[in-house]
């Protein structure tokens, strides 16, 4: 009589807390999205945020003197393009977009991420995944945790450099928009190239794997995932090479 066969044990379930889920995303993207597919997005949608807008009011001192230079340069634009406007009325204007820079950076970071779901959402289903809306949000929300890390970034540069005479966001970028002078460049190229720095390349290559790990878009289309993903961020930019 033949000894039985043993029978190995079914692999033992992935047991990171979630919390560990925002350390592994930058080491092990694909076990996070894989564990978490068909987890709530509310926590992560949550704490991303939270830190997002947090530390842009940790970093308002550095972004302070850029955000005032674009403003100036949209407002000198506006007046070549409608000479009637007077210097008073732009004023008027730049001193209200100043105020309200902060209340629109809390409602810009969570908007932004629940139309980067949708976004998902749409190239997901496209390619064949399988995903809730819910699931999208998830993969944009994770997605965006390099952000964090380009927000951290930003408050180096403010200890580290001169920050009091750099005139665009572009010029805090990891890519090379850096290098270009905001006077001088229009803004679609700007925006263009400001879509190939280092921290959007990586939350771009997240998304697609979160596409495909957790959205159950095959393999197979991993890039070409991402490069929708890309191209749907940059229409803005292609928009104003249009109209330019």
């Amino acid at each position: 009589m033949s000894d039985p066969v043993p029978v190995s044990p079914p692999p033992a379930a992935d047991q990171a807390s979630k919390f560990e889920d925002f350390v592994d995303i930058f080491v092990s993207p694909a076990k996070v999205f894989a564990r978490r597919a068909a987890a709530s997005p509310a926590l992560p949608f949550v704490i991303v945020s939270a830190l997002l807008i947090v530390l842009y009011f940790v970093n308002r001192n550095v972004l302070a003197s850029i955000m005032d230079a674009e403003i100036s340069r949209q407002m000198e634009a506006a007046m070549k393009k409608n000479p009637n406007v007077n210097a008073d009325q732009l004023a008027a204007s730049k001193a209200m977009g100043l105020k309200f820079a902060a209340f629109g950076a809390i409602v810009f970071v969570p908007i932004s991420l629940l139309l980067l779901g949708v976004a998902a959402w749409i190239v997901g289903r496209v390619l064949g995944g399988k995903l809730a809306y819910g699931t999208a949000l998830l993969i944009a929300s994770f997605a965006w945790m390099p952000r964090v890390i380009e927000a951290i970034l930003i408050s180096v540069q403010g200890l580290l450099l001169d920050t009091s005479r750099m005139t665009s966001h572009f010029q805090l970028q990891l890519g090379p928009a850096r290098l270009l002078d905001p006077a001088t460049a229009p803004m679609w190229q700007l925006s263009l190239l400001g879509r190939v720095d280092l921290i959007t390349l990586w939350v771009t290559v997240l998304l697609a794997i979160g596409l495909v790990y957790a959205g159950k878009v095959p393999r197979s289309k991993v890039v070409l995932a991402g490069v929708l993903m890309w191209v749907i961020g940059s229409l803005p930019a292609f928009w104003q090479a249009l109209r330019g």
